[in-house]
């Protein structure tokens, strides 16, 4: 496996093509201290932990069903992708994948598989 991370635009244009879906996605960033990497000085740094996908829907129904429902039909492909784990409420997309992935292919997959689940409530 090798760790995958998009650039600033690349990140702008995905945000873009999953708000035109009512889905906020993002990166996970998490600061933190790390003397041992620093020369035994305390330094802050940012690890990368992937991306994140949540519903934007005013159903309440939709904003909790649809990660369950995109995860399941992610999951049931051929071939699966079945990495992805659901968190609070929303998705996490890791940043390292099974080999024949790379990230944008998930997210491609991602947004047809979206646009294949019904709404309760139509946008």
């Amino acid at each position: 496996m090798r760790l995958e991370h998009l650039t600033a635009e690349e990140e702008d244009h995905w945000r873009g093509d999953f708000a035109a879906l009512n889905w906020i996605f993002g990166s996970l960033t998490m600061s933190v201290t790390l003397p041992e990497f620093a020369g035994g000085r305390p330094a802050l740094r940012s690890m990368h932990f992937g991306y994140y996908l949540q519903p934007l829907h005013l159903n309440a129904d939709d904003r909790e069903d649809l990660p369950r429902k995109l995860a399941w039909a992610l999951a049931h492909r051929k071939p699966p992708v079945d990495f992805f784990e659901l968190s609070g409420a929303g998705l996490r997309i890791p940043h390292a994948f099974p080999q024949g992935f790379t990230l944008g292919s998930v997210l491609r997959i991602t947004l047809q598989e979206l646009k294949k689940i019904p709404l309760r409530e139509p946008l």
